[in-house]
């Protein structure tokens, strides 16, 4: 399936509406990307007025899902869309909501950031497991640019890399929150750090799980394939087939 097979309608409007779907989800995505990009640098750099403007932010973001919201209302009322016109609407709606919910996990980095200046401990920004938080983060924002341009292009073989770069992620959170957790039995650890760090690192996996829902849901676009809840031999088997198409 390419892109403009949805522009092939008799009205215009009916194109146009669809066409506006594409975009605003494509605008939502730019601005979770760059909401992303800020908290990534506000970590790296101890920058607390960037990690502020990060949480401003996500109101814009949480407005533009309910403008995609709206959108479909209109095109589901007003166009009776069915096939292929009906799960990019649903799509629409789908993706909105995981865009919406990585805001949030984005807002829980920020807050790192605040949090660790107001206690006023640097040696927080030394623990192990703040260099992984930086690397999971660096994944979720190529996991969510590379899923961007996947929807943008309806691109079926990247959906598969992001799905696989999503158990790469696993793998390194699991690890750091070991690492993490031992420091918990040492009397000199400062518990506090500690548990904002497991928050930090467990709202940065959860970018990357979004970023895996999305690629997911641009599958069931595509192809009407559903892969949520598909068994892990299943799930294998159709990324075989995925690559392949």
């Amino acid at each position: 399936m390419e892109r403009k097979e949805f522009g092939t309608h008799v009205s215009a409007s009916y194109n146009q509406y669809l066409e506006d779907l594409f975009n605003l989800v494509l605008e939502m995505g730019g601005m979770v990307e760059k909401q992303l990009s800020s908290a990534l640098s506000a970590v790296q750099n101890a920058d607390v007025a960037l990690a502020k403007e990060v949480i401003q932010l996500d109101k814009f973001i949480n407005r533009e899902e309910i403008e995609i919201d709206r959108l479909c209302s209109r095109v589901l009322a007003r166009q009776q869309p069915t096939a292929s016109d009906l799960r990019l609407v649903i799509s629409a709606i789908r993706i909105g909501l995981d865009l919406e919910r990585m805001g949030d996990e984005v807002v829980k980095i920020a807050k790192l950031v605040v949090h660790l200046d107001k206690i006023g401990s640097d040696a927080c920004l030394n623990l192990q497991g703040y260099k992984e938080l930086i690397e999971i983060s660096a994944h979720g924002m190529n996991m969510l640019k590379d899923v961007l341009n996947a929807f943008s292009r309806l691109d079926l073989p990247s959906c598969v890399a992001i799905i696989r770069e999503e158990e790469q992620v696993d793998v390194i959170y699991k690890n750091a929150v070991v690492e993490v957790t031992e420091r918990f039995k040492d009397s000199d650890s400062d518990i506090e750090c500690l548990l904002e760090l497991i928050y930090a690192l467990k709202a940065s996996e959860r970018i990357t799980d979004h970023a895996c829902n999305i690629a997911e849901i641009i599958v069931y676009l595509v192809n009407g394939k559903e892969l949520r809840n598909m068994d892990s031999e299943r799930m294998a088997e159709m990324l075989v087939e995925l690559n392949r198409s």
